[in-house]
């Protein structure tokens, strides 16, 4: 189909696939600005207290290929619904929890719920669009999925200040009931009528196909390592905002929310640019622009650490990734519209272990300086490098 024969998606879609994609993060950002004084609640050290963020990445990493799955076999709409319920009631878990091994199960039940947001979100478009113009869509769709972080920091930061860290899990839930509400009400199914279901054995075959793919793989490493330069910040950023410069949680958690309009602006201009440059160029603006944050954050870290300078440069790292992610994952799920749920959900699982494995090492490496976390951020943009140039060495037809 060309991109002329290609059928508007629909505003009032892009807004609640939007809103859906946007609950995984919206999970995961809330939380951050109340670390430290949940860490101080529960009497955890920052080295255990990293599982409260590791193991929500390690539940998303862990369920979003099972959900892809289940929603080529069983379609997208009872997966999403019922990922979105699982993630109401485990926020209600989380917060009666009163200790850390408690509330870290409860976040890995939150993650499991919530790991078909963007996996489910992702196959719904390409259902309906050919790879390029499926990148276009999924760019839009992920500048609305970006306003999760901008209002979750501040959201949870509020709730932290006032009701202490349990009500934002009170949040997270009453969001996630609103959704599933929404989505009843409106959600049409779209897997293909005329895809025959196949068995669960040919669906974990698709595992293995796509896993030999360098053009799956380098797309997938290349979504991993921005999303792991991310989830530095993600993990330290509240502990070394309140340490450098005495931030409480509402203040870093607006100051998250503004860098977080950096991730909107990326993901617009990725939707504008590839109608016109094509994904190729566009990913070739995006590395450059990783690679000016990375120059940028390691010249704060040693040598003008200010509040300006560490989030200019973190608002250009969130732009990169805004524009970078939406095409890497489209460019993943590109080549195999049959295993269109499975391709998804293996791509973000592949992405979601970059970010755990982030956070687990930002946990044990973080010293409270920023030399530390700019110096992860230098080899998360060398390993996207270089899982970009392994993608590009499988040509195919959908690259402009």
């Amino acid at each position: 189909m060309t991109n002329a024969a290609q059928p508007r998606l629909p505003l009032g879609l892009i807004a609640l696939l939007g809103a859906a994609s946007g609950l995984s993060s919206f999970g995961m950002a809330s939380v951050v600005p109340a670390l430290p004084s949940l860490g101080r609640a529960l009497d955890a050290n920052y080295a255990n207290l990293q599982f409260v963020v590791s193991a929500y990445l390690g539940g998303l990493a862990l369920f979003q290929p099972l959900q892809g799955l289940l929603s080529d076999r069983y379609g997208r709409r009872p997966v999403l619904l019922g990922g979105f319920t699982l993630f109401a009631l485990a926020s209600l878990l989380a917060s009666i929890e009163t200790s850390l091994p408690g509330l870290v199960l409860a976040r890995f039940l939150q993650a499991m719920g919530a790991s078909v947001a963007t996996v489910i979100s992702r196959a719904i478009v390409r259902d309906s669009f050919e790879p390029e113009p499926a990148a276009i869509a999924l760019s839009f769709i992920s500048a609305v999925m970006g306003v999760a972080p901008i209002i979750a920091p501040s959201a949870g930061g509020i709730a932290a200040d006032l009701f202490g860290w349990r009500g934002i899990f009170w949040v997270n839930a009453l969001i996630a009931s609103l959704l599933v509400v929404l989505l009843t009400i409106t959600l049409r199914e779209t897997r293909p009528h005329d895809l025959r279901p196949m068995s669960f054995k040919e669906l974990f075959g698709g595992f293995r196909i796509l896993a030999r793919e360098r053009r799956f793989m380098g797309y997938a490493l290349t979504y991993a390592a921005i999303s792991a330069a991310g989830i530095v910040f993600v993990t330290s950023g509240a502990a070394l905002f309140e340490r450098l410069f005495a931030f409480p949680p509402s203040r870093f958690g607006a100051l998250w929310s503004s860098l977080a309009l950096s991730f909107v602006l990326g993901a617009t201009v990725a939707g504008q640019s590839t109608r016109r440059f094509g994904s190729h160029r566009t990913l070739d603006l995006g590395i450059a622009m990783l690679i000016v944050a990375t120059f940028g954050l390691l010249f704060a870290a040693y040598l003008h650490t200010t509040v300006p300078t560490v989030a200019v440069f973190l608002g250009l790292l969130m732009a990169c990734m805004g524009l970078m992610s939406p095409l890497l994952l489209s460019g993943a799920a590109g080549d195999h519209p049959e295993l269109a749920g499975v391709a998804a959900g293996f791509s973000s699982s592949i992405g979601m272990v970059g970010s755990m494995t982030s956070a687990i090492v930002t946990g044990l490496v973080f010293d409270g300086t920023a030399h530390s976390a700019a110096l992860l951020v230098a080899g998360c943009t060398i390993a996207a490098i270089l899982s970009l140039r392994l993608a590009r060495s499988a040509p195919s037809e959908h690259d402009a």
